[in-house]
């Protein structure tokens, strides 16, 4: 499976591709960009910077986490009566409400991450963040067509990675520090559990503080149980401290920043972790800090923390443990471990649990995203069914009446040819076994009729061999054969075609030559001949008619 990791930063886009099993994910790509973040046009540099990050690492849209960060976050540490996560999930938020006062709970969406339990009570790290933060970051995220599955903090997914390398076994209590351009962020990891997040927005005007001071009032972090007068005052302090005065980025390599002014940086990067640490009763005596971050890409700088805090500082390697491609960017270690973490969140690996798509940001799957479009469609199908439904419908009821159409004309055919002449109250003579069948009743009729009187058969009394109307046929197409200009029309016919009989048919004719021409038709004729007799003209009306009779040739009896 493949997964991405999408951290948003402050100046900073970072985005990390993983595939393969979470037990053995593999780094396929990372690109860090940096965001020249202008006034009034923030959402519009990020949604450019971040579709060229996408196009440069093929990432795919579909199982993208992103992050939150935890400067835009109020968190806490809270104790709740009870440690099942229903009831914890259920009343985190009204159990939140006398933590977060300065806003209304309805406006913030509320996430925990439970680190102990003591006597039936369960130990939180809360943390809530506007819901009109999720939004903006939601809609931003869209014009990328990109719809996460999670939003996870920052510092949880910095801890997530740690986690699934094992960097906290058999560790009491682990510093987690990051430093960026513009931030310091703090976690604390105590018996493998992330306990606080802090993150203090650095500017380079606000650490120009004290750069003489050096290490002057500092010293090893505070071990279990701290109560001094930093913890007291940190605890009513809010976790995200932002410093007036123009953003100004800062780097430790600065080839600009003089020593003494390094030193005024540090010092006030170590009151930032004493102070975080001093605020939380640590059971166990911190034994690593794990450095990450941009700015921690000075050389030694693992030895200037261990030196401070009088513990073991390394920075993290990446590389070997998800196996990071040969051309990956330089420093991986210090800029990837959020945005892996994030991806790691992606496949499954969650070890700190929290997730800000909640309510109604709550993600709706890949469907979600083609719902409308396919509501449309299945509303257009159902159109479409139903007209077609009703078409059939009508031409089915078309056939109906055209079949009762074609039943009625053949029951009437068959009245006319097959009247029952002995019962009055039977319109025609049965049709035998066919169920009122006239169609087959006639058939069955036309078939027995060639069989007694057709071409060739022997002489019988039975009847007549000719048909009467084959008799008629033979006029009917010998009268088609005269011009119309004749004008014949048949005003009466008998029709007889026995032998040694004759068949009558009484005409009126424009012109006289009619008769001889109709006449002339049946003189090739190998049944019958044909004669025109008693042509005259009525003197009244002036028209003229005549008389055309139809004989069997005496050869050839058929």
């Amino acid at each position: 499976m493949i997964s991405v990791g999408l951290e948003l930063g402050g100046n900073t886009i970072k985005l990390a591709v993983l595939e393969g099993s979470p037990r053995a994910p593999r780094l396929k790509a990372f690109d860090v960009r940096k965001v020249a973040v202008k006034e009034g046009e923030a959402e519009d540099d990020i949604v450019s910077v971040l579709e060229d990050l996408l196009k440069k690492t093929r990432a795919p849209r579909g199982q993208v986490v992103c992050s939150v960060r935890a400067q835009d976050c109020m968190i806490r540490e809270i104790v709740v009566p009870f440690v099942d996560d229903d009831k914890i999930r259920k009343t985190i938020k009204y159990q939140a409400e006398n933590y977060f006062t300065s806003l209304s709970i309805d406006d913030l969406i509320i996430e925990y991450s439970k680190f102990a339990e003591l006597d039936g009570k369960a130990k939180l790290m809360v943390a809530g963040v506007k819901k009109s933060h999720i939004d903006r970051r939601l809609r931003y995220l869209d014009e990328c067509g990109i719809d996460p599955t999670h939003i996870d903090l920052d510092v949880a997914a910095l801890y997530n990675t740690y986690k699934h390398m094992g960097v906290f076994e058999d560790r009491g209590a682990v510093l987690l520090v990051e430093i960026e351009a513009d931030t310091l962020k703090v976690g604390v990891v105590e018996e493998g559990r992330l306990r606080l997040a802090r993150a203090i927005r650095m500017r380079l005007g606000a650490m120009k503080l004290e750069q003489g001071r050096g290490r002057s009032g500092m010293g090893r972090v505070p071990g279990p149980g701290a109560s001094e007068t930093q913890a007291d005052e940190s605890a009513r302090l809010p976790v995200v401290i932002l410093d007036d005065g123009e953003d100004e980025a800062f780097s430790l390599e600065d080839s600009n920043i003089g020593e003494v002014e390094r030193e005024g940086i540090l010092h006030r990067i170590f009151m930032e972790i004493d102070r975080t640490v001093a605020s939380v009763q640590l059971q166990s005596d911190v034994e690593l800090i794990c450095l990450s971050g941009a700015s921690c890409k000075l050389d030694g700088i693992e030895e200037v923390f261990a030196d401070h805090f009088e513990v073991e500082a390394q920075r993290v390697s990446l590389e070997s443990h998800f196996k990071a491609p040969r051309d990956a960017p330089p420093h991986l270690s210090l800029n990837a471990p959020t945005a892996v973490g994030l991806a790691l969140k992606g496949m499954g690996v969650d070890h700190a649990r929290m997730d800000f798509r909640q309510e109604e940001f709550v993600y709706q799957g890949t469907f979600a995203q083609l719902r409308r479009g396919l509501a449309c469609a299945m509303t257009l199908l159902f159109a479409l069914v139903f007209l077609y439904a009703f078409n059939l419908k009508h031409e089915l009821r078309e056939t109906k009446n055209a079949v009762d159409g074609v039943k009625s004309l053949q029951r009437d055919l068959y009245t006319v040819l097959f009247p029952s002449l002995e019962d009055d109250s039977v319109p025609h003579l049965d049709t035998g076994r066919r169920d009122q069948n006239y169609y087959e009743a006639m058939r069955a009729a036309q078939r027995e009729l060639s069989r007694r009187y057709g071409g060739g058969a022997a002489a019988s009394d039975d009847g007549p061999q000719i048909s009467a109307l084959e008799v008629l046929r033979q006029f009917a197409l010998a009268k088609a054969a005269v011009p119309p200009r004749r004008g014949i029309v048949v005003m009466k016919a008998s029709v007889d075609p026995r032998p040694g009989n004759q068949s009558t048919f009484n005409c009126r004719i424009q012109e006289p030559e009619g008769a001889v021409e109709l006449a002339r038709r049946f003189e090739k004729n190998p049944v019958f001949l044909g004669t025109a007799q008693d042509t005259r003209r009525d003197r009244r009306t002036g028209q003229w008619s005549f008389e055309f009779v139809i004989k069997l040739r005496d050869q050839g009896r058929r």
